[in-house]
């Protein structure tokens, strides 16, 4: 593929990154705090748990780019226990210190798709499909996930 077309993918995947983000942003961004701290948005896991949980496969995603391209897949954890882990070290964070991390993160996460070489979002890169799913398909799930627990929680709960 020619390298204009390479460049014109990876914007075209990046803003499609962007768009999911926003939605996964504004299905969490007008929750209190003891709202996001309650169980049940997905599974057990609270909205806080959701946020550190997609912090940290962001992370990995940044790992991912990070390694050199040898034209292989880069070597994927076993997701329940990453999952258990990563929310293992969130002991005593609060709302706002989740969700300071978690833009923290997607900031060096979008520098780092920004410096990543155009060819790794082609479709047939071992890289895109990581891509795909640690960040927007990860976050339209999520966000799917927060809107149906918030359209049940927030109508069932006094205000």
């Amino acid at each position: 593929m020619a390298e204009h077309d390479q460049d014109t993918t990876k914007r075209l995947v990046i803003l499609a990154i962007d768009d999911a983000w926003r939605r996964f942003r504004a299905s969490f961004n007008e929750l209190r705090s003891e709202d996001a701290e309650e169980p049940g948005a997905c599974g057990e896991w609270s909205v806080n748990q959701i946020l550190w949980h997609i912090g940290a496969w962001e992370r990995l995603l940044m790992t991912a780019l990070e390694t050199p391209d040898d034209g292989y897949d880069y070597p994927e954890p076993d997701a329940d226990t990453f999952n258990a882990e990563a929310i293992s070290t969130m002991v005593d964070a609060s709302p706002r210190e989740v969700i300071e991390r978690l833009d923290s993160t997607h900031r060096r996460l979008r520098d780092a798709l920004a410096n990543t070489p155009a060819s790794h979002f082609e479709q047939d890169h071992p890289r895109r499909r990581l891509i795909d799913e640690w960040s927007f398909l990860h976050y339209e799930e999520h966000a799917a996930q927060i809107r149906a627990w918030r359209a049940e929680h927030l109508s069932s709960s006094p205000r």
